[in-house]
């Protein structure tokens, strides 16, 4: 196996900035982890393999995933990761991880020759049971695919940003328009903007309501973050910056209610009544007044209907009756 050589050469150049290197990682997070020492067992054995030849245990191997393979379009090497390929004593050749991969080449390259693919492989010795190759096989499939840490969605956008994928490109031109960058990533988003807790209700905001009213959302949570109620809560020395995902999908649903009725006429005191309590009387309480205890696809609503009874229960405020909600959907079914 050839070991990639370290180069020495002169100071990063400018082109290199985002670069960091795994020591200095390792070093931030060694006191936090629970390592034991020494490494065991033996590396598995680089070689190539026909997918023609493979088997898959239907025991322990996932389905077959027709949307996954279409998503990927064509066959490119430098996407595809090595199987991991058992050999049975009675030699045949187990696909335990990269059954995908397999299938891909097979797609690609039917009516001809397929693809050698890369593998690391496992050589069960002649005396193993048929149980224990199953189990060692079972065991390689679920630490593979179990323990690892999958990619979230915005790893995937972060990622995706850097080779200007459409998708990636539209969300990051929204966290922009939106003046907010995701807290804990950079490079993507507004790194001159506020930070935001959480992304998954900012963007179900984003594809149920559009970027115009979620902007309008973001733009007021971000004035209100500034009051002392919210930026630093009492008997709590930390000052919170971050704006709350699930609050952009709450005050979105709001907007949204509050144009519908402005374009649907005869509620003009009631819309100037509860624009001027999410104002003015939001931060008398405690953030988490506003969000504690929701969650799930119901989060927008229920948190819109939690304002508006806080608002209907204010004294100086004008009433808006369920008459008024039911007409512009913002009630629970």
């Amino acid at each position: 196996m050839t070991t990639i050589p370290y180069l020495e050469g002169p100071e990063f150049d400018d082109e290199d900035d985002d670069l960091v290197s795994l020591t200095s990682i390792f070093n931030e997070i060694k006191s936090k982890l629970k390592i034991e020492k020494g490494i065991f067992g033996h590396w598995l054995k680089p070689g190539q393999v026909d997918p023609q030849r493979l088997y898959v245990s239907r025991r322990v191997q996932r389905l077959i995933s027709t949307l996954q393979l279409n998503t990927y379009g064509s066959f490119q090497r430098h996407f595809a990761r090595p199987l991991i390929v058992a050999i049975r004593p009675n030699g045949k050749l187990v696909d335990v991880d990269g059954q995908h991969t397999a299938i891909l080449d097979l797609a690609a390259t039917e009516g001809g020759d397929p693809e050698l693919l890369p593998c690391l492989y496992i050589e069960h010795p002649e005396d193993r049971s048929l149980q224990d190759c199953l189990e060692i096989e079972a065991a390689v499939f679920y630490a593979l695919n179990n323990n690892r840490k999958d990619p979230t969605h915005v790893d995937k956008m972060k990622a995706g940003l850097a080779f200007g994928l459409p998708d990636a490109v539209k969300y990051n031109d929204n966290l922009v328009e939106c003046g907010v960058y995701i807290d804990g990533y950079d490079y993507l988003g507004d790194e001159e903007g506020c930070p935001m807790t959480g992304e998954y209700q900012w963007r179900q905001a984003i594809n149920k309501f559009g970027v115009p009213i979620v902007s309008k959302a973001c733009s007021k949570l971000i004035e209100l973050q500034q009051h002392k109620n919210w930026r630093q809560p009492k008997n709590q020395k930390k000052i919170v910056t971050a704006i709350r995902s699930d609050m952009v999908i709450i005050l979105s649903t709001l907007y949204k209610f509050i144009k519908d009725a402005k374009i649907g006429g005869g509620a003009k005191e009631k819309l100037v009544s509860i624009n001027d309590y999410i104002d003015n009387k939001l931060v008398l309480k405690k953030r988490a007044t506003w969000y504690e205890g929701i969650s799930g696809s119901t989060t927008g609503i229920v948190g819109a209907l939690r304002i508006i009874k806080e608002h209907n229960d204010d004294p100086n405020s004008t009433s808006i009756g369920e008459e008024l909600l039911k007409k512009y959907n913002l009630v629970i079914d």
